[in-house]
């Protein structure tokens, strides 16, 4: 899955600073893919090729709503400190029926979840 990014050194402090995202490859100034925890997922970052000035990540248009992640439940408390220490809102909301999942934005806006998996 590839994200379009305004900034890129500032999205790669962000997933890999603060969600403890692995860098897999880096072209500086291009693109960056990152390992998501122990999967196979990657996740690339590049910033688009025209104007981001005033544009912002809304699940309002058409495409994307948000993007969303298993982990366990021990990655989501350790995922839920890590935000809560770099200032960034976040949501943790638990069903006794269901399970866990966090739910949070990144620099640009994107809407990110992360759910508990079995």
């Amino acid at each position: 899955m590839t994200l379009n990014v305004t900034d890129l050194p500032r999205a790669r402090a962000f997933y890999e600073g603060v969600l403890g995202f692995e860098v897999d490859q880096d072209f500086p100034g291009t693109k960056l893919r990152l390992r998501v925890g122990e999967s196979r997922a990657r996740l690339v970052l590049c910033p688009p090729p025209g104007d981001t000035d005033s544009d912002r990540f809304s699940e309002y248009r058409i495409g994307l709503d948000h993007v969303s992640f298993g982990a366990s439940r021990a990655d989501l408390d350790r995922l839920a400190d890590a935000l809560a220490a770099a200032g960034v809102p976040a949501s943790r909301e638990h069903d006794a029926l269901g399970p866990a999942v966090l739910c949070f934005r990144d620099p640009d806006n994107i809407a990110l979840e992360f759910f508990e998996e079995p």
